[in-house]
């Protein structure tokens, strides 16, 4: 093995070990038990919180007021509606249809004494008014509802809020109208507040959670940022929001976003967008819409809004890459109805478009060896003058037609589509549940083939992984099939043995899709090797 082999394996092992941190050994998560309610009865009354005591708005907002909730639910969430700011203090998605239990998720709940999301913030010249009470009138029939909250300052303003749950996608559209009441033109700030709830079990999905902002380009901000110094989103924002695993919670409104920020607690991520101030005449009105998506992250359903939401997606290094990935495993599974043979097609595809590769890589290392007399040769006449002896060999390459680089040059492409399944296999909804066979029943989570009772003393492990097992013993006798290095020392023969027990350590809790997706590699490429080493066999026979 020559030195470029050696620090191929150093990068690649740096990459696996520092990207980012493993994700903080990240496992997937069940789904968060549903709370049952049910569905509210329709009224077309209006329902109303405490009346203001007088109409001085900012001893009116001092005051205790117990507010009222209303339950809504339709194919696609089950909402809590307050009369505390007309916000909504739960919102749970049901999940998709057929797969309820594998997608559904609590995207918030009210903590005790906290405001709802969607509330209305126009602090300057008026008040903050999500702590405010609203009038509520519902109506409409059942699953089809809307809510329109009304709050009014006299000879001041009134603003209306109207939700109106999408019925045919999991969505909401939120419109904001404000009436001047004052005999006078009048300013006012306008911000929309949104928040999401931690999931139960933090730790395993900690690199899951962020804000995001998009203004052509998305940006994000990791749960650990927002706790320690929040989020200043950039200018000229699109929309907004939140994502965890497998989910999204975003904003659009219909005008450029002119200021948004995030921060997070030990409960809630909460973020905010402030758009430009409407400037109303005495007497006028102005109306703002906004779009709330809360839903799965899903690359069609994302995209079929046509706001690019598809990019919360595709974000990150290597983001258009991992797409193009699930849209092949989708292509071969509409022929097996199954993500584990997909993902088996998936693999045979990649060794099959690397194929001619691997043969000019092997080609290369044969011809290395060949020269191998002459480099040594080299090496020990100009073993004083390190310059010179790299000009020889370089020209002793170039004359042979050989390039060093080429024998580690199949492993270096590999590393990209590693990384994209490494990104892929946790993050893509439609591999979480997703089964193979036998004991391989969640793609997205590592093959339990036995739990034990107690995890292993230093190691953590709790439970056994055969996937992890049979990736390090298929890649070892891969390595005892390959053809070896010219010039590798006994060091070095160490270092590579080392390496299979190595990665399947580090991989021993990784979800199984991504383990499998290395063991086919492995035996692919071991296949492939035989067949090459026996060509070159018959060929060296008939040479002599």
């Amino acid at each position: 093995m020559d030195k470029n082999y050696l620090k191929a394996i150093v990068f690649s092992l740096l990459i696996l070990l520092f990207y980012p941190v493993l994700l903080k050994w990240f496992y997937p998560n069940q789904a968060q038990t549903a709370r049952v309610d049910a569905p509210a009865p329709v009224t077309d009354s209006p329902i109303q919180g405490e009346a203001p005591p007088s109409a001085d708005e900012n001893s009116y907002l001092k005051q205790a007021v117990k507010p009222v909730t209303v339950p809504f639910e339709n194919q696609h969430y089950r909402i809590e509606f307050s009369t505390i700011g007309g916000t909504v203090t739960r919102l749970f998605y049901k999940g998709e249809q057929g797969r309820e239990s594998l997608t559904q998720t609590e995207f918030f709940s009210a903590p005790v004494g906290e405001a709802g999301i969607f509330g209305v913030n126009m602090a300057g010249e008026v008040a903050d008014l999500t702590h405010t009470p609203f009038k509520l009138n519902r109506r409409g029939r059942a699953g089809r509802e809307v809510f329109e909250f009304t709050y009014e300052l006299p000879a001041q303003y009134e603003v209306t809020k109207t939700f109106t749950p999408n019925p045919d996608k999991p969505a909401l559209d939120l419109s904001v109208r404000i009436r001047n009441l004052a005999g006078e033109e009048r300013r006012f700030p306008l911000t929309i507040m949104y928040g999401m709830n931690h999931e139960k079990d933090f730790q395993k999905n900690y690199g899951f959670f962020d804000a995001v902002a998009y203004n052509g380009k998305i940006k994000t901000a990791n749960i650990g940022k927002l706790k320690k110094k929040g989020f200043a989103a950039p200018d000229n924002l699109l929309w907004a929001g939140m994502i965890k695993k497998y989910f999204a919670l975003l904003v659009k409104p219909e005008w450029k976003i002119e200021t948004g920020k995030a921060r997070a607690d030990e409960q809630v991520m909460r973020g905010e967008i402030g758009m430009a101030s409407l400037v109303i005449p005495a007497g006028g009105e102005d109306t703002r819409h906004f779009l709330i998506y809360a839903g799965p992250q899903r690359y069609e359903t994302l995209r079929g809004f046509g706001c690019d939401f598809e990019k919360v997606f595709s974000r990150g290094f290597l983001g258009n890459f991992k797409t193009i990935l699930l849209a092949i495993l989708k292509f071969f599974y509409g022929f097996t109805h199954n993500f584990g043979w997909a993902l088996v097609l998936l693999t045979l595809l990649i060794k099959l478009v690397f194929a001619p590769l691997t043969h000019v890589s092997y080609a290369n290392m044969k011809k290395m060896q060949i020269i191998q007399p002459k480099m040594k040769a080299i090496q020990e006449h100009y073993k004083n003058d390190p310059q010179k002896q790299q000009r020889e060999l370089m020209e002793l390459y170039r004359r042979n037609k050989v390039n060093p680089v080429m024998g580690c040059l199949p492993m270096l492409i590999q590393i990209p589509i590693f990384i994209a399944m490494f990104r892929l296999l946790p993050e893509a909804i439609e591999l979480h549940g997703a089964p193979f066979v036998g004991w391989i029943t969640d793609l997205s989570a590592p093959d339990r083939l036995i739990t034990f009772r107690a995890s292993l003393p230093l190691l953590g492990w709790n439970s056994l992984n055969i996937l992890p097992i049979l990736m390090a013993l298929s890649q070892l006798w891969y390595q005892k099939i390959m053809p070896q290095q010219p010039g590798a020392s006994p060091e070095q023969a160490n270092i590579m043995n080392f390496m299979p027990l190595f990665f399947g350590f580090i991989c021993y809790n990784m979800p199984s899709g991504l383990t499998l997706y290395w063991t086919l590699q492995n035996l692919f490429s071991i296949i492939q090797q035989v067949f090459i080493n026996r060509i070159a066999i018959v060929l060296h026979h008939e040479d002599q």
